[in-house]
């Protein structure tokens, strides 16, 4: 069996490239390996600004993301290309092929265990919270070959038929299964009667599902991210606001020799109750790679040097619509969040359902 330098170094530059750009999924639902992240754009909601007391909470996110944008360093569109021979009767025939149609969905359940004691340190009340995501991540597209030698019309088709079903065999993927465990202190404050603030200096576990040979994974990779929080929500008499500032700080993955840029999230929202139970308002999110990523194989620093640091960034904004029972018994929050702005990533659609319940002491 080949190596890992190996395989990577045997691979053209071009489709190397198209594997990374294409495994996007998600926001989540993806450290920007992969073009992803582990952390979920969006998922910070009405939780933001709901009354926080010392007690047990339960919490089930669930998210389709879906992609059929690619977008470039400059924020435009991309055709991703591969290139590459393909040995036939006539010869070793050069093609190139443009990807012509690309789309990537991935669809999680974010299940959440969160304890707030009465117990207080600087001033804060002390709890913990852990959160294991389960997660399907779909990637398709349709390859456009061109052959770079002249061919008798029925070998040619013969052959760009068996080159784009390589390629698709080779990048078209689907999996699932379990997720990277998140664990984390949380530090809770109330500021009076109506504001709070909340930190939560996150660890992420390797624990998902990853093989580095495929384009998606359940996991996100052999490698550890410290991702502390700081969120804050003032309730009002009309207007609600909450936002939550997320930083991650990788590690190197091991299986890849690849080390994911620091990345900066902010999610937001501006909710008002409409009826005693309703809440309607706007929420959204900001996605932006702080620092370059790095690689100790030549070909993977090629293409990151390639999109000058492979910095990515997005904005994400849309409608959202909470219920809450009895003053906060149940809330059940949906939301689409459409994103914009996009560089070195997928641009697409965040479609949200949640459901909190608190449980007592």
């Amino acid at each position: 069996m080949k190596s890992k330098s190996a395989r990577l170094q045997s691979m053209p530059l071009t489709l190397l490239a198209a594997a990374a750009v294409i495994a996007a999924a998600s926001s989540s639902a993806i450290a920007a390996e992969g073009r992803g992240q582990r952390y979920s754009p969006g998922v910070g909601g009405s939780d933001m600004t709901s009354l926080l007391v010392p007690g047990w909470y339960g919490q089930v996110a669930m998210v389709h993301y879906h992609a059929t944008k690619l977008k470039g360093n400059d924020g435009k569109d991309v055709s991703v290309a591969a290139a590459g021979t393909q040995a036939t009767p006539f010869g070793n025939v050069p093609y190139t092929a443009n990807f012509n149609r690309v789309r990537t969905d991935t669809y999680a359940v974010l299940p959440r265990i969160t304890f707030l004691s009465t117990t207080q340190v600087f001033g804060a009340n002390l709890g913990f919270t852990a959160m294991l995501p389960i997660v399907k991540r779909q990637n398709s597209f349709e390859p456009n070959v061109t052959l770079g030698s002249a061919l008798p019309a029925p070998a040619a088709t013969a052959v760009r038929d068996g080159v784009s079903q390589g390629i698709r065999d080779r990048l078209n993927r689907e999996t699932s299964g379990i997720g990277d465990l998140e664990l984390s202190p949380v530090l809770h404050w109330e500021l009076g009667d109506n504001q709070s603030v909340t930190f939560a200096p996150t660890v992420v576990l390797p624990t998902g599902n990853y093989d580095d040979t495929k384009s998606v994974n359940a996991g996100f990779g052999n490698f550890y991210t410290f991702r502390p929080s700081v969120q804050y929500g003032y309730i009002g008499d009309g207007w609600d606001v909450g936002a939550r500032v997320v930083l991650s700080f990788n590690t190197r993955n091991k299986d890849t020799d690849y080390k994911s840029g620091n990345m900066f999230n902010l999610d937001f929202q501006l909710m008002k109750f409409v009826t005693e139970d309703l809440r309607l308002g706007v929420q959204g999110y900001v996605v932006q790679q702080m620092s370059d990523d790095s690689s100790d194989n030549a070909l993977a620093q090629a293409a990151i040097d390639a999109a000058d640091g492979s910095r990515m960034r997005t904005y994400a904004l849309g409608p959202a619509l909470a219920w809450i029972k009895n003053g906060g018994e149940m809330m059940i929050e949906g939301k689409l969040l459409r994103e914009f702005g996009s560089r070195n990533r997928t641009e697409g659609t965040a479609y949200w359902l949640t459901i909190s319940k608190p449980f007592g002491l």
